[in-house]
């Protein structure tokens, strides 16, 4: 504390003090329940309400109907008309890259709208699966937590060969199993644009070290947004910036956000790197089901004190990494601030996203 009596403006996160933070057992349950009458909008009823449910919750049916309906979506032409795009699946990985470095710099990534944005891109997704594929079913998530807390990162059946698949092989790591082995992606690496398999390699003990429920617990106890969604987006959502000679272990500076943006070989999900860097992960569908685990997280905490927390937004609206930063600094993330799609579909506030059951979204999580 400095003599004012508030926090210094250097604290930094480090594994070791997150280790000896007390563990949170499980997972907290999300709320509301449909029964929270006052958090909900009217446009969200009862029939509306969706369950977004973990993997291991879908039965053999439901599974397989997700996996058929992302197909669809390889499966559909494009339609943006960003370029590069070849499918509707490209749509979504192209729409990634162009906001995470845009020409004022980067809007989706280590920003205050960090988690409504992508918590927009996930609604983004599930209604291009429902409304241009048919998909019924319930969106799903991964508990990435349980999983770590159990000491292996793949130990969900999710990874078999009759689901996602697991580790890419060879000198590229190609996936050569699963539903999507055969995924051919043409966005990326970088700004390249470059006909490639779909990559990943997994890393599942520096993973284990970012999402296990110490350190999820030590970010749920967070009392404001700002250092929480810092402490979500350093730990479960990136897990250990790495290159393949090793681990770059960077501080974590409180109340000034994450300010870096290395384009290394590094992990998004925590446990692997997906489809070489942050701006075209999208292209390997578990992105979306890992980032419904972080939304998932957010939601919990949302809910834990919803008249303070299910309106609370700030933090730099720009990461201006590679830019000089102006005088005044970067603007602040607002509740007026307006998230984009490119079009696929309308654009909306950070208001319209932070609370799930608004009526513009209506779900929970199980």
């Amino acid at each position: 504390m400095n003599d004012l009596g508030n926090p210094t403006p250097l604290i930094l996160f480090s594994l070791a003090n997150l280790a000896a933070a007390t563990a949170l057992n499980s997972t907290p349950r999300p709320g509301p329940t449909v029964d929270s009458d006052d958090l909900y909008d009217g446009t969200c009823t009862r029939e509306r309400f969706q369950t977004r449910k973990e993997w291991r919750n879908l039965d053999r049916a439901q599974q397989q109907a997700y996996l058929d309906a992302v197909q669809c979506l390889i499966d559909l032409p494009a339609d943006t008309g960003m370029e590069h795009t070849t499918s509707r699946w490209s749509d979504l990985q192209a729409l990634h890259r162009f906001f995470t470095e845009t020409e004022r710099g980067g809007i989706i990534h280590n920003v205050g709208q960090f988690l409504p944005w992508h918590r927009y891109f996930l609604h983004v997704h599930e209604t291009l699966l429902r409304d241009e594929c048919g998909y019924e079913g319930p969106v799903a998530w991964w508990n990435e937590q349980s999983d770590a807390d159990a000491g292996d990162l793949l130990w969900s059946p999710m990874w078999n060969a009759d689901n996602m698949g697991g580790n890419g092989t060879g000198m590229q790591g190609c996936v050569v199993d699963g539903a999507f082995a055969d995924l051919v992606e043409y966005i990326g690496p970088f700004d390249n644009n470059t006909e490639r398999c779909l990559d990943r390699r997994w890393d599942s003990a520096w993973a284990i070290r970012n999402v296990n429920s110490t350190i999820t617990g030590q970010c749920f106890d967070l009392p404001t947004y700002t250092p929480f969604w810092q402490c979500v987006a350093y730990y479960p959502h990136k897990g250990c910036i790495r290159r393949l000679a090793g681990c770059y272990v960077l501080s974590f500076v409180w109340g000034l956000g994450l300010r870096w943006d290395l384009r290394f070989d590094f992990n998004e999900l925590g446990l692997m790197r997906i489809d070489v860097m942050a701006d075209v992960k999208p292209g390997d569908p578990m992105f979306f089901i890992h980032h419904a685990f972080i939304d998932r997280l957010w939601y919990t905490w949302q809910m834990v004190d919803p008249d303070t927390r299910l309106f609370e937004i700030s933090g730099n609206s720009i990461n201006r990494t590679d830019l000089p930063m102006p005088v005044d600094g970067s603007p602040e993330t607002t509740l007026d601030y307006e998230l984009e799609s490119y079009d696929i579909l309308p654009n909306v506030t950070v208001e319209d996203v932070m609370n799930p059951v608004s009526g513009y979204l209506c779900y929970e999580y199980d």
